[in-house]
């Protein structure tokens, strides 16, 4: 598994991006993993076959088709691969090679065979198939990938050296081992995350928590997190207004961080498990949660506790500060716009306001800051 997906339903997604009409794999054995890769390529409208043999192929392969090997347990970047296979959006036929004496080469020659004196192949290669029909001629106990990766050599299919900055980043990866896999895993949760900044420190906690329970959860993740949040903003509005203003803020607390780790959950979801996930609408989410917040704080204006006569006019501060601090968001610096966006801060600060009996002055505080950043911002203070 690399990043909450088997390697195996990488490299199925690699080739399908490649062009590739049908998926063939060769298999010893047909469990979960296989039919999960059978899954996803005849949902995403493909062909799939799994074969115990290779000289099953010369009866499922046309001889005008172009044929992509992939190594088992390689796995490459879909980027690395279409700068070495594609040009100009089109595959091209090559073997691909790396030095052979470059580590992973030399680590692995029985995989990562040898070439010529220089060359080691990099384990993909694109080939015209008709040769593949000389595999029926062979003994049906020979490796399938080393005799196709001999008949394209014959067929005099030419050579196309990798990107010596892929092999040194990581994007060409060999999955032999649990560290590898790790490092290259820590590298795609870093790469799939935009820091955010501690002047937002409930969005900057959310996300390192996201960060550290990933790959973790991510499949159904974001979808309970969106869950969450709805069920306790909604709570928090409830019990605003059975005169708990308080108790509702605090859970409008939670709320707000349980959207804010949502949405950096739903981040390392597409990150990590590309479009094989349904995708959480982010921006009407955020409106939906604010929309919650302003209600909570109404409600706690209107019924809370400390409140004698219910003022419609003292009320609207509630949507007044939250959609201020929307707006006060777009189009800042990302010190100040993490501030800004903070939800779970600003209704902590809220709750803490209310439990003190000043939640309207203290609203009031706030979006007249919020405005005077608005007015700042256009040139009219």
């Amino acid at each position: 598994m690399l990043g909450g997906r088997s390697v195996l339903a990488r490299q199925g997604e690699v080739v399908r991006a490649l062009g590739c009409e049908r998926v063939i794999c060769l298999t010893e054995r047909f469990g979960e993993e296989i039919l999960a890769l059978q899954r996803m390529v005849e949902a995403d409208g493909g062909e799939f076959h799994a074969l115990r043999s290779g000289l099953q192929l010369p009866g499922i392969v046309r001889a005008e088709d172009e044929l992509v090997v992939m190594l088992d347990g390689l796995v490459p970047q879909r980027d690395a691969v279409e700068a070495v296979v594609c040009a100009e959006g089109e595959l091209v036929r090559g073997i691909v090679t790396l030095p052979a004496s470059h580590p992973l080469a030399q680590a692995h020659p029985h995989a990562f065979e040898r070439i010529d004196r220089d060359r080691s192949w990099a384990g993909v290669f694109v080939m015209r198939a008709a040769p593949v029909q000389q595999l029926a001629d062979l003994p049906g106990d020979s490796a399938t990938i080393p005799l196709l990766l001999r008949l394209a050599l014959q067929a005099g299919t030419p050579c196309r050296a990798l990107d010596t900055q892929a092999l040194g980043e990581g994007d060409w990866l060999f999955a032999t081992s649990h560290a590898g896999l790790a490092a290259r895993e820590q590298a795609m949760v870093d790469s799939a995350l935009v820091e955010a900044p501690w002047t937002g420190p409930g969005r900057a906690l959310a996300q390192e928590i996201a960060r550290r329970l990933a790959p973790r959860g991510l499949s159904a993740g974001p979808l309970l997190g969106s869950g969450a949040a709805l069920v306790l903003l909604v709570l928090g509005a409830v019990l605003a207004g059975f005169g708990f203003g308080t108790t509702g803020l605090l859970l409008a607390v939670l709320g707000a961080f349980a959207g804010a780790w949502m949405e950096a959950a739903a981040s390392l979801a597409r990150g990590l498990l590309g479009g094989s996930r349904r995708r959480i609408p982010l921006r009407a989410m955020g409106a939906a949660l604010d929309a919650l917040a302003a209600a909570v704080l109404v409600c706690a204006l209107l019924f809370g506790s400390e409140v004698t006569e219910p003022d419609i006019a003292e009320a609207a501060l509630g949507p007044f500060a939250i959609g201020l601090a929307r707006l006060a968001a777009r189009e800042r610096p990302p010190l100040e716009r993490a501030f800004w966006e903070d939800r779970t801060v600003h209704l902590a600060v809220f709750a803490s306001a209310a439990g003190l009996g000043v939640l309207a002055p203290v609203l009031a505080l706030f979006g007249l800051v919020a405005l005077v950043r608005l007015l700042l911002r256009q040139g009219r203070v």
